[in-house]
């Protein structure tokens, strides 16, 4: 959603970022004193659904001020009865009259709830239309979240554009602030000076530049669905500079239609970046379906906006670096083509776009740039030990947008791909996803319902410490090296034990040796955990997390010690047969009453049993295909061996 750019390196065109809202310490509040913002300001906006909007504005490129203009909403009746049409308008406009069904009608309300009467009341399933003329200037305020802003660029060009997000569309349209209705289409008519350009969403469908003289009015119409804060206008003496996206395996084209100003010195020098832009939907398209507007187009207009905004099918953009410019086009699919539920589920949203840079630069510019990238979200993570990325606190834009939401999301999402049994249980899930809930509107729980169908395991405790839980996982380790077996001890310590005392995760084990390197995955279970591998090399340093696989952080050195799996049972003296197994494994030759427990990769205990010299069978034929553990314990120590079942 949006992405606030401090700064630019030069490095790759990378972005220092924040996010909007609170960057500071996470407010630690109970989940059980958690504050919601109701969805509307008025529980009367419940009463119908939208299926049209027609907007007749004038606006000018040098200020906010909004001329006589009108909104015209079509919507259909949801409520058994329907005795008030209920609206929001900022009180710092003017409503000039209103019309409902055509006739004239009375708006009451001094605040930013507006009501209209009809003559009778309407009943279920009745279609009607409300248009309010109004006109007036716009509240103004600073940063991210005004509305509709002016500024002028450093080359002197006058520019006006909208940013509606979270609940600040009532700042320039009569509107109704609910993701979960959203327009069936809608049509913008903006009139401008002559020589001044607006870019919405949808398509242009005519400039008009003679009915008033010197005003030019922009047609854009989109007939996709569209929730309110993904409406926009961008008005500024722009020049348009239009390319195509060319679809692998189709012969399918869309649109790429951007805006720009100054473009003697802006085109120069940024033209190689927003060229980009077919590239990555491309590829975008490959990876989770394709682009979700591709009959309409997809654009930018350049602003003075310090991020970005993905408004549907025309992002407005203030920044040039391609991992901002890859973050806006994911929202395309998270956030405009499945929108969540409630803000409190917004981690789907900015999250996933988020994580849409690692994958633009995992692709583009290779897995060293993306592991870096992920490094940096771990560094922005680790400050706030308490960090949730559910929202609690959805009252105000301070407390939705926090690095919560976007680096730890994504880093949640990494960790989520590493624990896939493959990538396409991975992939699979995002298409799913996608298509299940095209054009509509998906929750945590429903992300993670599709998840499980493609891992075959539940992510109940994923989705328990990660999303709804609190902080992240720490470690100290030790290791040694016995003839061949290397010995790794994981020691985890939980930066909000109060809210999550375990963190069930996948973490990768680098194991060096001169100039060898060789990297392990494991899932840690418990709290103190002893991993054991086969490495003839002789091991001389050990690491975690190398490669920015998953969130955690690593305490101190990881520090060889001389004691570490003398005694302990030898892994390659553990026989199971067969492995991988359909119905059963079978263990034997082991010492008498060892202790055996089959567990998921969540660390969930699905069976018990005890072991010695003659064999013992594990049971396997009701579990979902995938990789389990089981744990083999005795008074010489514990050893953990992977289990697969076809």
């Amino acid at each position: 959603m949006k992405k606030i750019a401090l700064s630019l390196l030069v490095l790759l065109g990378l972005s220092t970022t924040i996010y909007a809202g609170n960057y500071c310490a996470d407010r630690k509040k109970n989940a059980a004193k958690a504050q919601a913002k109701t969805t509307l300001l008025d529980p009367g906006e419940d009463a119908y659904d939208i299926s049209h909007l027609e907007f007749h504005l004038e606006i000018h490129d040098t200020s906010i001020y909004i001329l006589p203009s009108n909104v015209i909403t079509t919507a259909r009746v949801t409520a058994a009865t329907m005795s008030e049409y209920v609206f929001e308008l900022s009180p710092a406009l003017t409503i000039d009259s209103a019309k409902f069904n055509g006739a004239p009608a009375t708006v009451t309300g001094a605040g930013p709830v507006r009501k209209i009467v009809p003559g009778t009341p309407l009943t279920a399933g009745s279609t009607f239309t409300a248009q309010i003329y109004y006109h007036g200037m716009p509240p103004t305020g600073g940063g991210f979240f005004n509305g509709i802003t002016h500024t002028t660029s450093l080359g002197g060009t006058h520019m006006v554009f909208t940013v509606s997000d979270p609940w600040v569309a009532l700042n320039w349209w009569p509107c109704k602030q609910s993701v979960l209705d959203q327009a069936d289409s809608v049509d913008m008519f903006v009139t401008v000076p002559a020589d001044v350009v607006d870019g919405s969403c949808g398509r242009l469908v005519n400039v008009d530049m003679t009915s008033t003289p010197g005003l030019w009015t922009y047609h854009w119409k989109t007939n996709y669905p569209i929730d309110y804060y993904l409406i926009s206008i961008a008005i500024a003496k722009y020049s348009e500079y239009r390319s195509a996206v060319h679809y692998t395996g189709s012969t399918d084209t869309t649109l790429v239609q951007n805006f720009f100003m100054d473009t003697a010195t802006f085109n120069p020098a940024y033209k190689a970046n927003f060229d980009s832009v077919a590239l990555m939907i491309d590829y975008f398209s490959t990876l989770v379906g394709r682009y979700p507007f591709w009959r309409e187009k997809y654009g930018m207009c350049y602003t003075t906006l310090s991020g970005g905004m993905e408004h549907q099918t025309m992002t407005t953009i203030g920044v040039t670096n391609t991992t901002t410019i890859a973050h806006e086009l994911m929202h395309q699919w998270f956030g405009d083509h499945v929108t969540y539920k409630s803000w409190r589920h917004m981690w789907l949203s900015e999250g996933f776009a988020t994580y849409g840079e690692n994958l633009f630069l995992q692709h583009f510019w290779g897995e060293a740039a993306a592991t870096s990238l992920r490094q940096g979200f771990i560094s922005q993570v680790i400050s706030q030990p308490c960090g949730m990325t559910y929202v609690n606190d959805t009252t105000t834009s301070d407390s939705l947008f926090t690095r919560n939401q976007y680096p730890k999301a994504a880093m949640i999402i990494n960790t989520l791909r590493y624990m896939a049994p493959n990538d396409d249980a991975f992939f699979n899930t995002l298409r799913e996803y996608q298509s299940t809930y095209s054009f509509g509107n998906a929750t945590t729980e429903d992300f993670k319902t599709i998840a499980e169908t493609f891992y075959g395991f539940s992510l109940d405790t994923f989705f328990s410490q990660w999303i709804y839980g609190r902080g992240y996982p720490t470690y100290r380790a030790n290791w040694n090296q016995v003839g061949s077996t290397v010995y790794v001890k994981l020691m985890q310590s939980q930066t909000c034990p109060s809210y999550t005392n375990h963190f069930s995760t996948p973490v990768e084990v680098h194991l060096r040796a001169g100039s060898l390197d060789t990297f392990i995955k494991v899932y840690n279970s418990i709290d103190t955990q002893v991993f054991s591998f086969d490495w003839s090399s002789t091991v001389t340093n050990v690491y975690l997390n190398t490669n920015a696989r998953t969130l955690l952080r690593t305490l101190g050195t990881i520090t060889k010690d001389a004691s570490l799996g003398i005694g302990s049972i030898e892994k390659h003296n553990i026989k199971i047969q067969p492995n991988p197994a359909e119905d059963y494994w079978e263990i034997k030759d082991l010492p008498e009453d060892t202790g055996l427990a089959l567990m998921d990769l969540e660390g969930r205990v699905i069976w018990k049993g005890i072991g010695g010299k003659n064999a013992t069978r594990i049971p396997g034929e009701k579990l979902p295909s995938g990789n389990y553990l089981l744990r083999v314990a005795n008074t010489s120590g514990t050893e953990h061996v992977t289990l697969t079942h076809w």
